[in-house]
C-alpha cells in the first residue's frame, strides 16, 4: 500500500544591517557556504540563500538580505526590506562607530516593517584584547530598543554563527503562529529565553 508523505515549505527572508565592517557578507557567507544566488553591487544588497530539509521533511530556504549601509543606497532601502520576517543589526565589539548605529538601523527597520523580530549581533568576540563595548552596555540597548536578543559571535572563530540563525528562526516561527500584531520580546516563550541565555554563558 502506498502512502503519500505530505511535505511542507516556506521560505524566511532575513535582513542583515549594520556598519560596513562589520561582518555581515562575512557571516552570511559562513553560514550558508559562500552560496550567493543574486548579487547586484550596483543597488547595495547581496543576497545570500541556504536551503535545508529537517528530518520530518519539512523544506525550508532562507533568504538573507545584505543591506550595504551607505547613504547613496537609502533610496532603494524599503524595496530591500520589503517582505522581511526578522532582521539583524551587526555591530563590530572592536569598535564603537559601529555600535552607535545600532538605534539608526532599528528605525530603519520599524519604520518600514513594523515591529518584527530583531536580534543584535556583536562580532569579534574572540579580539578580546581590543574589545571596546562590553557585553553589558550591548544587552543594555537591546533591551532599550526592544529587540529579541542580543548575542555575541565570532565570524572567524564560528562562535554562535549557525546557532544565531536557528534562534531568529525559532523567534519569528513563534511570533508568525501567535496572532499578536507587533513584536514584544516579553512574548518570547521561557524556552527560547533559556537558549539566549545559553548562547551567551557558553562563552563567557
Amino acid at each position: 500500500m502506498f502512502v503519500a508523505q505530505h511535505l511542507s515549505s516556506y521560505k524566511i527572508k532575513i535582513l542583515i544591517v549594520g556598519a560596513s565592517d562589520s561582518g555581515k557578507i562575512a557571516l552570511c557567507s559562513k553560514y550558508t557556504n559562500g552560496f550567493s544566488k543574486i548579487f547586484e553591487e550596483s543597488l547595495g544588497v547581496d543576497i545570500f540563500v541556504r536551503e535545508q530539509e529537517n528530518p520530518d521533511g519539512e523544506e525550508i530556504t532562507y533568504a538573507c538580505w545584505v543591506c550595504a549601509p551607505q547613504k547613496r543606497f537609502e533610496y532603494y532601502w524599503p524595496k530591500f526590506f520589503r517582505g522581511a520576517s526578522g532582521a539583524f543589526i551587526m555591530f563590530d565589539t572592536t569598535n564603537r562607530d559601529t555600535f552607535n548605529d545600532i538605534s539608526f538601523w532599528c528605525k530603519k527597520i520599524r519604520k518600514n516593517l513594523g515591529s518584527i523580530p530583531i536580534i543584535l549581533l556583536g562580532n569579534k568576540i574572540d579580539i578580546k584584547d581590543k574589545r571596546v563595548v562590553e557585553f553589558e552596555e550591548a544587552k543594555k540597548i537591546s533591551d532599550q530598543l526592544k529587540l529579541a536578543a542580543y548575542i555575541e559571535i565570532s565570524v572567524k572563530e564560528d562562535i554562535n554563527v549557525s546557532a544565531s540563525f536557528e534562534l531568529l528562526n525559532e523567534i519569528i516561527y513563534s511570533f508568525l503562529n501567535s496572532d499578536t500584531g507587533d513584536f514584544n520580546p516579553k512574548d518570547i516563550q521561557k524556552s527560547i529565553k533559556l537558549k539566549i541565555n545559553k548562547l551567551n554563558l557558553d562563552h563567557w
